[in-house]
């Protein structure tokens, strides 16, 4: 089915019948004729004529928003702005209206055949100096409202008032940035030419295109037509169609869909039951057959069979053990109801009241008269009163239950119930890459990451004559211990055990692990159910193609029971392996903002000294699965890994499995040849290591950067790489020696993503510089680059990352205000402090314009405003004050304090070479360091 959509800038919509009313919307009643759905802003109309729209057209009903009531004021001159979204009577049945409490946007939700479609439209104010923080707000508005909703087809229609086409236009530029960091696509610079105009200037007789269609990956794929209508442009702004084809938008299948049935809830257990658990398992434990002959063994290449089944069966009682204890915990999913606030108090005990007289009366035979039908009929009447109470009350009592949390410190309480309200859960397709149904989709997968996960060759590792060691014993409080670091409230994997059961069981389960783990330590093997992962693919970006396979991402749901022998594995690990401190991924007291700022002292460094920098961020195509075991396992031989450590991991990686699950549709396991698991308590140190290597390779090769008595040519978090020269010969040498180890080590790079920057000096401004090669490939040159999160740009300037966190800002306070406006005012100031007062790596800006930093504070304010519903022409310190909150300059100067302390205790080299005075004098001479201590020390 196809609907065309038009957009109309109408200046002023009359909606009488008078000669005079249809002779000044002749083009609205042109495009009513020539369109399903109508989309057109500046109606000036007041609210009370919003009920207008419905006659306006004998075929045709509509919504709107105003910004202006007359019977709130007297209104003097025009009203001004305001948007209605008009659509033919034959869909009536499909529109629902979606208001979003703002008067300069509306939209309607279609749902035809399984498809659900969101047509937004919006009036963005013009361009000038004095609106461009409200541009950014709205636009912020809009993509939080994209991101709230579960609809993944959305299109976003209006006059946008952003000239695309004049690259002076700083609306223009923010619209064509906003689309670049959402995702979305500006439907009309793509489909359209680029001299289209929507807009011609009465007074200066000049074109600007200012109406404009953002959509959706998925919106984008649906529209077949675009066009703009230049016969009917009897004023300044020309109306746009756009024709869509509902038939290629993604089906959907329920949102629960692949949720299981049954699932503990242990916050909510009482006391009693958790005392029955105990006891319970402790019953069971205690019954457990202990393998005595296998557990004494200490013959480090013991070949007995019977021994390693033992153990397995060991183990499999454990889990047994723990499954059986928890089953009365269970509670079937479809009994539960969504509990709404208010529900305990209000209506439970009337519903079990209602449910109990419903029940007599129809044991009675269901009697139209009578005492028991009276009371069935006044119980029903009173749960259902109470039912309705709630329901209307529902943001109210929300509001009062975070109050009452966060006033009784019951934090845990607090933030699960702020996740459940923030949480937007997907909905699955019903094709992915063209193949459709559960089955076959899962069958899809599994073929997908099947082929990927084996498309390293290896050969098969084997470790003989094991040595004992000391280390191969476990004990009880180790376990106890690794137990305590499991994270609570997550899913869990094939076996069904969760954090919970562990740490909530008997006391004899951490002495039996032990013994167990110590026991399969010795033997060298582990059970198949231990080895057992769940694959589920989730969406990585749903603005994005939701049929596409590319745009989603595994999540591993292995055994927590595995989880707790990788965490004693990883503390054995961790006294053999080394990886240099030029790898600042997953280590103790490291962090991206560590890494950002070795880089940006060095880079400050040079630029100082008048010298030409050359980097090159290097993109790894999925790093963490090409991961060749044979090498991976060799390298840690060379590093003076135990053998039964080795021996533990040979057996596990080889004999691992891997199933899919798709909604409700599970696939048969296939074996893994390659790749560390994403998400596994060791894969990233494994990972660590497999690149420490390439680490040590760039440090030994000579070129690079002298900072104090030591030679930095590269950095590295996890799989992210840069590597830097101040010699353009040098930089392609260490670009040779990263194609090298990819070739001896299965690592495949992305020229593409790779990118070269230069940072020119003063006299290289206008040099040629020549081309640099990865795997044999041409790398781009670009001017700035997006680095852990944090933009760097080839002048050093910080005003494109501040203006990432300013639109970052914008966008979370919109998030705040559509999701949590119902609460009260210190739910909102935590709630503020929480996601606008972490400003990532606001410390390490340094050379800004002021005028950027202004904007960033007007945007910080403008959020707690924004949040509070106090007005914009308030006094912020008065507002910040009144709150407890710490200002914008507050913020920054408590975050450079605190990032000040933790670069000064780092045992990082580099950090210390960079920052501490014994090591080199760049601390001396650091912009970064001078404009710390001039924010935060008082000079006499």
């Amino acid at each position: 089915m196809n609907i065309c959509v038009a957009s109309y800038n109408t200046r002023g919509l009359r909606v009488g019948h008078s000669d005079t009313d249809k002779s000044r919307r002749v083009v609205v009643d042109k495009l009513m004729e020539r369109c399903d759905i109508l989309c057109v802003q500046e109606t000036f109309l007041a609210k009370q004529e919003l009920d207008g729209l419905n006659s306006l057209h004998s075929n045709f009903h509509g919504a709107g928003e105003s910004t202006t009531d007359l019977s709130a004021k007297v209104v003097r001159g025009r009203i001004p702005g305001g948007v209605a979204t008009l659509w033919n009577k034959k869909y009536d049945q499909l529109v629902s209206v979606i208001r979003l409490g703002v008067d300069w946007a509306i939209g309607i939700e279609l749902c035809c055949n399984d498809r659900k479609i969101i047509i937004l439209n919006v009036y963005m104010p013009y361009e000038c100096i004095f609106n461009e923080d409200e541009y950014l707000s709205r636009l912020a508005f809009i993509m939080s409202f994209i991101q709230d909703n579960s609809s993944t087809c959305i299109y976003v229609l209006g006059d946008m008032n952003a000239d695309i086409t004049d690259a002076n236009s700083s609306f223009g530029n923010h619209l064509l940035q906003f689309c670049t960091d959402s995702g979305l696509i500006l439907s009309s610079k793509v489909l359209l030419p680029n001299d289209s105009y929507t807009y011609i200037s009465e007074a200066w007789h000049s074109t600007s295109w200012l109406d404009h269609c953002l959509c959706t990956v998925d919106a984008h794929d649906s529209i077949e037509i675009m066009k703009i209508e230049y016969d009917l442009a009897t004023t300044d702004h020309i109306p746009f169609f756009v024709v869509l084809n509902t038939g290629t938008i993604p089906v959907l299948l329920p949102v629960d869909n692949g949720i299981d049935v049954e699932k503990i809830n242990w916050s909510k257990i009482s006391k009693q039951d958790l005392n029955r658990y105990v006891d319970h398992s402790d019953a069971l434990l205690a019954n457990i057959e202990v393998p005595n002959d296998a557990l004494l063994c200490r013959d480090m290449n013991c070949k007995n069979v019977q021994h390693c089944k033992a153990l397995c069966s060991l183990y499999e009682a454990i889990v047994e053990s723990l499954s059986i204890s928890s089953r009365p915990l269970y509670k079937p999913r479809k009994n539960l109801c969504i509990a709404k606030p208010g529900w305990k108090e209000y209506v439970e005990e009337l519903h079990v009241e209602a449910r109990n007289a419903f029940k007599k009366w129809a044991e009675s035979g269901k009697s139209r008269h009578g005492p028991l039908f009276e009371t069935k009929k006044s119980t029903n009447a009173r749960f259902k009163c109470a039912l309705r109470y709630i329901k209307r009350n529902e943001n109210i009592m929300r509001s009062d239950s975070l109050a009452w949390k966060l006033q009784n410190n019951n934090v845990n309480d607090f933030w699960k119930e702020i996740k459940t309200i923030n949480n937007c859960k997907i909905s699955l397709p019903s094709n992915i890459d063209g193949v459709s149904g559960p089955d076959e989709i899962s069958q899809l997968w599994r073929k997908h990451y099947c082929e990927l996960l084996n498309c390293v060759k290896s050969n098969l590792f084997v470790v003989d004559n094991v040595e004992y060691n000391d280390d191969v014993v476990i004990t009880s409080s180790e376990i106890h211990e690794a137990i305590l670091k499991l994270r609570d409230n997550k899913a869990c994997g094939p076996d069904h055990i969760t954090a919970e059961h562990l740490k909530l069981a008997s006391k004899k389960l951490c002495p039996l692990v032990a013994m167990c783990y110590t026991g399969f330590f010795v033997h060298g093997e582990l059970p198949d159910s231990m080895l057992s992962v769940e694959l589920v693919p989730v969406i990585k970006d749903k603005v994005g193609k939701l049929n596409s396979s590319d745009n989603y991402r595994p999540i591993a749901l292995a055994s927590v029971m595995s989880k707790v022998l990788e965490t004693v594995v990883l503390c054995r690990l961790e006294r053999y392996v080394l990886s240099t401190d030029n790898q600042f991924g997953f280590k103790r007291k490291h962090g991206t903002d560590l890494c950002i700022f070795a880089l940006k002292e060095i880079l400050d460094r040079y630029n100082k000294q008048n010298s030409t920098m050359f980097l090159c961020f290097i993109d790894a195509s999925k790093a963490f699965d090409r991961v060749n075991h044979q090498k991976l396992f060799l390298k840690l031989i060379k590093s003076g890994v135990p053998g039964f450590l080795i021996r533990i991991l040979v057996y596990w990686y080889s004999h691992q499995t891997m199933r899919v699950k798709w909604g409700r549709v599970t696939t048969a396991p296939f074996k893994v040849t390659n790749g560390v698991r994403q998400g596994g308590i060791l894969s990233p140190f494994l990972f660590n290591v497999y690149m420490n290597d390439l680490s040590m390779i760039l440090n030994a090769c000579g070129t690079g950067c002298r900072v104090g008595d030591s030679l930095i040519n590269h950095l590295m978090y996890a799989d992210d790489l840069v590597i830097f020269s101040p010699y353009s010969a040098g930089i392609q040498q260490l670009l040779r020696l990263c194609t090298q180890y990819g070739v001896d080590f299965d690592i495949k790079y992305n020229p593409k993503k790779s990118k070269i920057m230069t940072i020119r000096s003063r006299d290289d401004k206008h040099s040629h510089f020549p081309d640099f090669y990865l795997s044999g490939t041409v790398l781009d040159v670009c001017t700035d680059i997006t680095y852990l999160g944090h933009i760097i740009a080839n002048d050093l300037s910080d005003d494109k990352d501040i203006y990432r966190q300013r639109r970052k800002l914008y966008v979370q306070a919109n998030m705040l205000c559509r999701k949590f406006s119902m609460c009260s005012v210190p739910v909102k100031i935590s709630l503020f402090r929480t996601y606008c007062t972490p400003l990532y790596t606001a410390y390490l800006w340094c050379r800004y314009k002021q005028d950027s930093i202004r904007k960033l504070t007007v945007a910080y304010n403008d959020s707690m405003r924004l949040l509070l519903r106090v007005p914009r022409d308030s006094s912020a310190s008065h507002m910040f004050v009144s709150a407890g909150v710490p200002t914008c300059a507050a913020v920054l100067r408590n975050l450079m304090f605190r990032f000040m302390g933790r670069v000064s205790e780092s045992k990082n080299d580099l950090i210390a070479v960079l920052a501490n005075p014994r090591r080199s004098s760049v601390r001396f001479s650091s912009r970064l360091w001078n404009h710390w201590c001039t924010c935060l020390y008082v000079r006499h």
